[in-house]
């Protein structure tokens, strides 16, 4: 396209940054034409394409420029298979929740629990594929004692060459392996594009004072490497186990005495050799360096270098050959079944059995969960300390949760983990035949009782929610009506009619007034949401509690209680629905693009952490686009000044990268956020990485290192609206933080309607934006004619960053 692009940098250049959904780049610079001057299709800078040098509104005083990540999360369509990743991205995301960052074997050992924590999230899904394919189809099915399944798409396993439980478990092995093979390929090329991002060096001149200054939080391809070969080790080794289980052992009953010979044995060695995998990946996955980053903690010591470098990189390049060695395995055991194990061992004396030792994996992953989570309550309980330690901690910002927002995401995936399981395997065996939790026909599949458990508990989950969802909805109409509407009524003060106008404009006033508390009282659903979702979490708590403590006293109960077979019933159906919805909503992803980054939503808010807990968790896109922006900074500020813009999400990419900076990098940088949700989500989720201390560490970076500065001359503006369902005031001072009155109350004049309400959206539009640019300029200014000042308690941002 033909045009000028003013490539060379003017005294100030604004940077701006968007948030969710992938604004494009020609909304962000308010242009139809733009130009990609650096980077790519996925995460690039862009700037106006103007018809002539002489009309370009960019010069030598001001250049605008964007910064567009969208791609990075809602770029491609087959991204939308991420929707089946929701568990590992909730489990993911609990790693960074925690309330303090205490260093010592209390934060260790609450790591070690996440990690293995994950790991049993990765097997449940394992196990349920293996329920589908090999248990269902390759063994339950085509028994020589009872009727074949319904679906005439499985006759093939009635094929002459198919004519052992051997070779049909080895075939039906290939779903299993195929799933794994998936997750394992886009877990390698998610890692490619993002974690192996080389980051900037920079020297290390004092210590950190959170874990957001540390650049190599978002150079983590050394650990998510290890950590992603210890979890598709562990997902190959169940596959074997569960393929070795029926053949390694003789049945007395069927071989009438006969030696079961060196066929059972070799069956029996193989099944040792996997177990003994997956033993190793649960070893490793205790390993601190699992989820550590080199110099992740606060510490005035130097990196460890030279010598116990190529340590780490021998035990990297160890690890990461474990899942070739579960593969080999993998395969000489499928073939060994196959082909070496007799055709009548494995063979029950029952019709319909499920696969051995699967049931009972089945309990032991729930119960690890169950015990992990106990655990981690525990632990964060102790890491919160006592009462009055919490509360001078941060007063105005609580930890969501009372701090327990670690376990509550676990508990979350956990349960998206099971529903997704009891869908799949339900909805398989209803194709299939009859699931059943006990052998009680011929033509039923025998179900493990924890998924209809888990049906039926649905139910009761499901009415919770929407009682809960009908209480949020009446509490927000309250508050718009009692609490709202006279806060509108003193800020529209001056707009209001005089007492002694006429009836119709008091009453076009009182609705006006009714209509705005109303958007008001929505902008507030976070507020509300968080305080019924510990509600949910509460009563979601006391029904695990009471239909584990059911299941372990009557685990018959599903047969003989007309009720809880009716529920079952009820949450067989829920469940298909959710399955359904689940399904509906991944393919209008496929073929819509609104949708789509409708979805990509999600990741934005999900995704900016890196994969510390799961590895194969949807890729963190802050490890690309925290490294691109401190290398476009660093470019731009060796000659010119910055603007960091940034809105909503971007807000919290802008703190990550000025928490990153040099002093001599950010002497050159103002900041302005727009619609930001620093503190009212990120600072009470994740207190550690932008609790009050860190933001006000941010301030003082913007002013080279000055200890508390005075919040009149930090160069940072943040606007934001009561109507912004997101964004909220980073400190309350009146000072950094800006009000903008939204919607604006009377019509236009010659306007039939009254104005929008903006919202979360149209910052550049109003009309206070322009004298908060100025204001950033002008305190930078006057900062750099201050000069920095060093604290005696601030450290470099910066400490030595090695890619791995």
């Amino acid at each position: 396209m033909a045009g000028y692009v003013r490539h060379e940098n003017g005294d100030w250049v604004e940077l701006r940054v968007h948030g969710v959904s992938g604004t494009p780049p020609e909304s962000m610079l308010g242009h139809p034409n733009v130009r990609r001057v650096s980077g790519d299709a996925s995460s690039g800078f862009y700037r106006r394409v103007w018809q002539a040098e002489s009309v370009s509104a960019d010069n030598d005083e001001d250049v605008l420029e964007a910064y567009s990540w969208g791609g990075l999360t809602s770029g491609g369509r087959l991204r939308v298979l991420w929707l089946l990743l929701i568990p590992f991205l909730l489990v993911n995301v609990a790693f960074y929740a925690r309330p303090t960052d205490r260093p010592g074997r209390l934060r260790d050992f609450g790591e070690l629990i996440q990690r293995l924590f994950a790991l049993t999230i990765t097997a449940t899904l394992v196990m349920a594929t293996v329920n589908v394919s090999m248990d269902y189809t390759g063994w339950q099915c085509n028994r020589p004692l009872s009727n074949s399944c319904d679906p005439s798409w499985l006759v093939f396993l009635s094929w002459d060459w198919l004519d052992s439980p051997g070779r049909r478990i080895a075939l039906t092995a290939a779903l299993p392996l195929a799933v794994i093979a998936l997750l394992w390929r886009l877990a390698v090329k998610t890692w490619c594009a993002t974690e192996f991002t080389p980051v900037p060096d920079a020297p290390r001149t004092g210590p950190q004072c959170s874990p957001l200054e540390n650049r190599r939080m978002w150079n983590s391809a050394k650990p998510v490497r290890r950590l992603r070969a210890v979890h598709i080790t562990g997902a190959l080794a169940l596959v074997g186990i569960f393929a070795l289980a029926p053949f390694a052992r003789d049945w007395p009953s069927l071989h009438a005495g006969a030696d079961p010979g060196w066929p059972i044995v070799g069956a029996q060695v193989l099944l040792a050799a996997v177990l003994l995998l997956g033993l190793a990946s649960v070893a490793l996955a205790c390993l601190p360096s699992m989820s550590d980053r080199p110099g992740s903690k606060p510490s005035t010591a130097a990196e460890p270098t030279g010598a116990a470098r190529p340590a780490d990189e021998r035990r990297t390049a160890l690890i990461s050959r474990l899942p070739w060695v579960a593969v080999a395995v993998d395969a000489v055991a499928l073939g060994w079944i196959a082909w070496a194990v007799p055709k009548s061992a494995g063979l029950p004396d029952h019709p319909r059995t499920p696969l051995p030792w699967l049931s009972g994996a089945i309990h032991i992953s729930y119960l690890a969960q169950v015990v992990f989570l106990v655990a981690m309550c525990v632990v964060l309980r102790a890491m919160r300390g006592p009462r009055r330690s919490r509360e001078s901690a941060d007063p105005r910002t609580p930890a969501a949760w009372h701090g327990y927002a670690t376990a509550v995401l676990m508990l979350f995936g956990s349960a998206m983990s099971g529903a997704y399981a009891g869908a799949m395997v339900l909805a398989v065996a209803h194709l299939l035949g009859k699931p059943k939790s006990s052998v009680v026909a011929s033509d039923s599949l025998v179900t493990s009782p924890p998924y209809f458990w888990a049906i039926a508990l649905a139910v009761f989950v499901a009415a919770a929610a929407l009682s809960l969802a009908l209480c949020g909805w009446v509490s927000i109409r309250r508050a718009a009506k009692h609490k709202l509407l006279p806060q509108v009524r003193t800020a529209y003060q001056p707009e209001l009619p005089v007492p002694d106008a006429g009836p119709d404009a008091h009453a076009a006033a009182a609705d006006r007034s009714t209509a705005i508390s109303r958007a008001w009282a929505t902008a507030t659903v976070d507020d509300t949401f968080r305080r019924l979702a510990g509600w949910f979490v509460g009563i979601t708590v006391a029904l695990l509690v009471a239909a584990t403590l059911g299941y372990l006293f009557d685990r018959s109960a599903l047969t003989h209680s007309g009720f809880l077979r009716l529920m079952a019933n009820v949450g067989d159906w829920l469940v298909g629905l959710f399955a359904a919805s689940l399904l509906y909503l991944g393919r209008r992803a496929y073929q819509n693009d609104g949708t789509r980054r409708i979805v990509g939503v999600i990741w934005d808010l999900g995704t900016f952490w890196p994969r510390a807990a799961h590895p194969l968790a949807p890729p963190c896109y802050a490890e690309r686009a925290v490294p691109e922006l401190l290398n476009r900074v660093e470019f731009l500020t060796a000659t010119d000044r910055v603007i960091l813009s940034c809105h909503s999400q971007g807000s919290i990419i802008g703190a990550a990268v000025v928490n990153q900076l040099t002093f001599e990098q950010s002497q050159r940088v103002a900041l302005l956020t727009y619609g930001a949700p620093l503190r009212r989500l990120y600072a009470r989720f994740f207190p550690v990485y932008f609790g009050e201390r860190v933001l006000h560490n941010t301030e003082a970076f913007l002013l080279g290192g000055r200890d508390r500065p005075d919040p009149a001359a930090v160069p940072w503006r943040n606007l934001y609206r009561r109507s912004d369902p997101i964004g909220g005031p980073v400190f309350d001072d009146g000072v950094i933080d800006r009000c903008l009155l939204d919607p604006a109350f009377a019509k236009p004049a010659g306007d039939i309607s009254y104005p929008p309400t903006y919202g979360h959206s149209g910052y550049p539009d109003d009309p206070q934006w322009t004298a908060a640019v100025h204001d950033v300029k002008r305190l930078r200014l006057a900062a750099d004619r201050a000069g920095p000042v060093i604290g005696a308690d601030l450290g470099s941002p910066v400490p030595t960053a090695t890619p791995a």
